[in-house]
This record gives C-alpha cells, structure tokens and sequence, in this order.
C-alpha cells in the first residue's frame, strides 16, 4: 500500500482536472482497478488510517480524531497486520512526519520505520523553538540525522518523499526475503500542507514571475499556533492560485516516487505476485465552501472523496469503477484477495466482486464526519453547536507518557457538534447539527460535484430516505448525542455562553 497525505480525488489523471499530473499511476491503472467515488469516515489521518486497516467505523475502533488518550491507542479490534501475521505474513510500515499517527497504536506491524507520534509534549519540546529547529533542518535530511536528531529529521512539513520512497525500496528487499508473504504500507507526507516539495516539483507549474510569501511553501502555517489562526482566515488572505500550483507540483512528486517503487519492484521480480494499492487518508478543500483543510466540512466532497487504485496481477485491467464505496471496504477486499476469511466484526465489505466486472448485492451507503475544528471557521451557520478553541480543548492526561489529548469534559459535545453525510448512488445528504435543530442539505453528485445547490425541496422522498439512513448510523454511535433528546442542545447552550 502506498499512501499520500491529503491526495484529491480529483487530482487524478481523467478526473477532469486541468493539468495532467499522474502519467505513472495513468500507467499502473491499465492494469488495475481504480476507484473513482472512494470515502473516509473522517478526513483526519488518525481515524481515516485506522478504518482503512481495521474495516470498521470510527466509532466502533473508537478513534474519533487526532487527539486520543493512551487507552484509546489499544484498538479493540485487529488489524491487518495483526489478521495476516496469524497467517503467516510479514508486515511493515514506512513513514514521515505524516506517519507519526500510525506509531501510537497496536497495528500489530512487525517493522516499522516510522517517527515518533508528533502529538506528543515531550517529541515537540526536543523539536525546539521554530527559528532554531527550521535552521537544523537545513543540515540534518541524512543518515545521520535520521539516526540522531530524529525530531528535526522528522520535522512537520520538511519534505521527505525520496526518502520514504528509498526506505520503502529497502524495506520491500527485507521483508521479500525467503517464502514469506509481505504486507507493507509506504505513507508520505508529500501532498500534505505546507505542500512543501524539492527542486523541480516547486516550480513546475507556479508562475516565475509571483514574489510573495507562498513561493516555496503555503505561508501561515510555520508552526501550530499559526495553523490555528489561519484557519480562521478568508480566502483573501491567502494567494491561492499559487498555493494550489504548489499543491500540483506535490502531487507530481508523488506521483513520481510510485513510479520509482513499482520499477523497484519489476526490477526484483516480485510485480507478478504483488498486489498495489494507491491511496490517501482525505483530500482537501481549496476554500470551494468558504474554508480550507480537511475535515472542517460535510458538504462539499473534496475532503472525503479519496484516490483508491488496486493493482491485483491475477485479475485484468483497466476497470474504472464509478460506484460509491468506502475505505473500510479496502481491508476485507485485501482478505479476500489473499485467500484469508473476513472477521465478523468487519463493516466493510470486499470489493472483489466489482474488480472481477460482477456486481454487489446492494448499492453500498458513504458515510462521513468532521474532525475537531481548531477555531471558529469562515461559513459555519453562527448558531451551529460549538466548543472553545483547540487550545481550551487539549491536556496531557499521563505527563510521562506526554500524548495530547482531549480533556474528557469536551469529548461528548465535539461529537455531537460533528457535521455528517451519508452518500449513496448519486445523491448525497449533508447534517448540520444547530441549537434547537439541525440543517439537512441533499445534493446531487453527478449534476453537482461541487455541492453548491440543495435540492431538498424538488427530491423529498430522496431526503427522507437517506436521512433513515443516516439516522440509523448516528443511532449505531454512543456518543452521538441522539440517545437522549436534549443532550446536544444542553451541552451546547452550556458551552457557548463562553465561546470566544
């Protein structure tokens, strides 16, 4: 599996963008099955991450968003490592900064060339102040750094793409060693904000001519206390053409970099009996619903909508698949692919059928929710359930350990607070929980990508139908807030009385 952080769907060679960005995955989907209409159940690398090992829905594996406590680390469910090492298989993950999140849980990964989780106190207090550590960095993308100033080699947004690509190359020749089958998983950062990228990637589609403060990196985002305020920005506080050129060329470095793993693995003999999977946790939002990131919205799709190619040697290509799925199918799909049998408590189902030209038996419903907002964000209707600011939020619950963590008070209101949709076939209704109610928005994905016309009124029985839907989904979480009629209400009134 190879993975990069924040990829758009749209991205993709055929998808309708203007620039060609992706000839080598073009390349790889003529043998493979590629999954244009693919969603997470949250766009935020913790939860995307672990329902895509897991086969199961953020609130069953319990990882709601960033900021988990250490007992939430201890996934009650396994994973695909820990499934395919009972089956005799080998496993392991490489990673940069972006990858930290998957060093926290039991994955059950026997090798892992990943950093330590970067939502740690004592991780960002070795990383020193931001001045001093962005200079360190300048001199420590070597051996030696990895070895001995692995906060700083690790850096958030220093680009790290050729050398997770090489540590993949390396780790593939390690575990392809002797009969043993392998699981591997390669995540970057490459496609990830600041969208930082080396020489000639910077510069390949942004305009010679632009002098401003985005020439080599989104600017805003140097350090988390920036992140939180720009958040909170308008789009005309960014030059976003030249940020949007920035993302393009990332995208074109990764894209590069798979081309370079599938040659190692020609070169090692091992294409015809590997199975390749390409994807990303989320996508993101170019301000398209009056807000940037990933995870801040429900209703537009460029955030949840994620690229998924599987390249399984035994089975003929291309096929372009326009069904809605979801990433909590990718782990059973790999079980069945692999022979194994599918736990029972899977949620997901395998997508084998629509890779071999068959049908499955019922039209599979996307759902998705927000992540913790890191302030009040441009568009939110003024009287949506909130909560204090991210700073508010947070504590280190086990000062040895030092993870950041939510404070427990906050937990039930964030989700109650959370935006929700539920996607099936070409319809797609977005919730919007309010105080004293909730707004409902029902779209229509292929007459409007960009969910920009609600359409309520002209499809109710449409509405009402994914609303069960979702309904029935929000009624599965404990912590959703619908059990009882007036918890959400009460806890929001109780919580904005002090909102800045």
């Amino acid at each position: 599996m190879i993975g990069s952080d924040t990829l758009r769907a749209d991205r993709l060679f055929g998808a309708g963008y203007r620039r060609e960005l992706t000839p080598n995955l073009a390349r790889l989907a003529k043998r493979a099955t590629r999954f244009t209409d693919c969603y997470v159940p949250c766009a935020r690398t913790a939860p995307s991450l672990v329902t895509m090992l897991s086969g199961t829905w953020p609130h069953r594996h319990g990882v709601r968003d960033t900021f988990v406590t250490p007992e939430q680390t201890r996934l009650p469910v396994s994973c695909l490592p820990q499934i395919l090492k009972a089956a005799g298989y080998r496993s392991g993950i490489v990673g940069d900064w972006a990858a930290s999140d998957a060093e926290k849980f039991n994955f059950g990964f026997d090798d892992r060339d990943l950093p330590e989780d970067q939502w740690n106190i004592k991780f960002l207090l070795r990383q020193g102040p931001k001045d001093l550590r962005l200079f360190l960095s300048l001199f420590t993308q070597n051996a030696f750094g990895k070895a001995f100033l692995p906060e700083i080699y690790y850096l958030g947004g220093v680009p790290l793409t050729e050398e997770v690509g090489r540590d993949t190359r390396r780790m593939i020749r390690r575990l392809a060693q002797g009969d043993t089958p392998f699981f591997l998983v390669s995540f970057m950062a490459t496609t990830h904000p600041p969208f930082t990228s080396k020489y000639p990637y910077y510069a390949l589609y942004s305009d010679p001519a632009y002098r401003g403060e985005s020439k080599f990196i989104m600017a805003k985002l140097r350090d988390p206390w920036e992140i939180i305020r720009a958040q909170a920005e308008p789009k005309s506080k960014f030059d976003l053409e030249q940020v949007i050129d920035l993302y393009d060329g990332c995208v074109r470095n990764f894209d590069d970099e798979v081309a370079r793993i599938l040659a190692y693995l020609d070169a090692s003999k091992l294409s015809d009996n590997t199975i390749v999977v390409v994807f990303s946790d989320h996508g993101f939002e170019f301000f398209e619903h009056e807000t940037w990131g990933q995870g801040n919205s429900a209703i537009g799709d460029f955030s949840a909508r994620v690229p998924i190619i599987i390249a399984d040697p035994r089975i003929r290509g291309p096929r372009r698949i326009t069904e809605v799925v979801r990433t909590a199918d990718i782990a059973p799909t790999l079980l069945e692919l692999a022979g194994l049998p599918i736990p029972d408590f899977v949620q997901g189902v395998s997508l084998v059928p629509l890779m071999r030209g068959e049908s499955l038996e019922t039209e599979l419903p996307a759902f998705n929710e927000t992540g913790v907002w890191l302030t009040d964000l441009p568009g939110t209707p003024t009287n949506h359930l909130r909560y204090p600011h991210l700073p508010e939020l947070l504590e280190i619950p086990n000062k040895k350990i030092g993870m950041i963590s939510l404070k427990p008070k906050y937990v039930d209101i964030i989700i109650a607070a959370k935006d929700r949709m539920v996607r099936v076939g070409d319809w797609k209704l977005t919730y919007q929980p309010l105080i004293g109610g909730a707004l409902y928005r029902l779209f229509n994905i292929r007459e409007d990508p960009g969910c920009l016309h609600n359409v309520m009124q002209q499809h109710p029985q449409t509405a009402e139908q994914l609303k069960c839907l979702l309904d029935r989904w929000l009624d599965d979480d404990p912590k959703s807030g619908r059990h009882g009629p007036s918890v959400a209400v009460v806890s929001a009134h109780a919580l904005r009385v002090g909102h800045r």
